[in-house]
């Protein structure tokens, strides 16, 4: 029976009977399962242009189509998954919004996005790409090649300021795996040339150099503190941030990138790092700025 209430702490995504979505499902009751959490499977479609020649009736027919949609995919995973509290809404509303809008509750979000390997521009989907620039909590994007593997978590850090929020989620998420942590470091630094560029300035840039990486150290050596159980590797690589991650998505279990938080544009939210990831990785974890995860 389809509800409107989206149940706080819920793995919450985002169905629309496509292939995408249902792939996208299968991801989110994995991850509801691994929290003992409950899984909401969510249906929205966009308000009928103002003006347009509709009655009521077909208005009260896409919404018992999406009624009957959610509700036959959540007697399907609940017929494999009996353990699992399976709720279910449907939304006349922009599909982002509203996932925008569940996220305030959700202990996490899953969209689902199209495949890797097409053109640029549509690669990431509006849809994907709002929710995970604009979403309170976390948001995992899940792309048709994602497969729900034993591989490490993998995490992007910052040593600026540790990534913090991506390091919590990053460390619970493979506690919930049982499985290992790569951090990756970039030491990327494009390329500086010139005329006063000595070898004072060559000295400054690698003092600059050294402490990042301490401060990289320290951060993952507090994180091995609140959680001695889970396996963590600091790999420091001389590649882009973005080349570098996605080169770990083929053998990770799943990508976790941080946001800049609420505010601004979608592309300033995400950050190029984000962003980059997004566009070449299968299984991304997108952890806004200032949201607090635990495990």
């Amino acid at each position: 029976m389809t509800s409107t209430e989206i149940p706080r702490g819920s793995v919450v995504v985002g169905v629309d009977g496509s292939p995408r979505a249902r792939h996208a499902a299968e991801v989110a009751t994995n991850e509801a399962a691994r929290r003992g959490a409950g899984l909401h499977l969510l249906y929205a479609f966009p308000p009928l242009p103002s003006g347009a020649d509709f009655d009521v009736m077909p208005v009260v027919d896409l919404l018992a189509g999406g009624g009957k949609l959610v509700d036959d995919l959540a007697a399907e995973v609940a017929a494999a998954h009996p353990e699992l509290a399976i709720t279910t809404s449907v939304h006349l509303g922009a599909p982002a919004v509203e996932l925008v809008a569940a996220s305030e509750d959700a202990a996490l979000v899953v969209v689902g996005a199209r495949g890797l390997g097409r053109l640029a521009g549509p690669l990431l989907g509006s849809v994907s790409q709002k929710v995970a620039a604009h979403a309170h909590g976390p948001v995992l994007v899940v792309r048709e090649e994602a497969r729900d593997t034993d591989g490490p978590v993998v995490v992007g850090i910052d040593p600026a300021d540790g990534s913090p929020e991506a390091m919590a989620f990053a460390m619970a998420e493979a506690r919930r795996r049982g499985v290992g942590v790569r951090v990756i470091h970039s030491r990327y630094r494009e390329a500086v040339t010139g005329e006063y560029f000595d070898s004072f300035a060559m000295q400054t840039l690698a003092d600059l150099d050294e402490r990042a990486e301490q401060a990289v150290r320290d951060a993952v050596a507090s994180w091995t503190e609140h959680y001695p159980d889970v396996g963590v590797e600091l790999v420091q690589v001389p590649e882009h941030p973005v080349d570098a991650l996605a080169a770990e998505a083929g053998t990770a279990g799943v990508v976790v990138v941080g946001s800049r938080g609420r505010g601004g544009l979608a592309g300033l939210l995400l950050g190029s790092v984000s962003r980059g990831v997004l566009h070449r990785a299968p299984l991304v974890a997108v952890v806004r700025a200032g949201h607090a995860t635990t495990g």
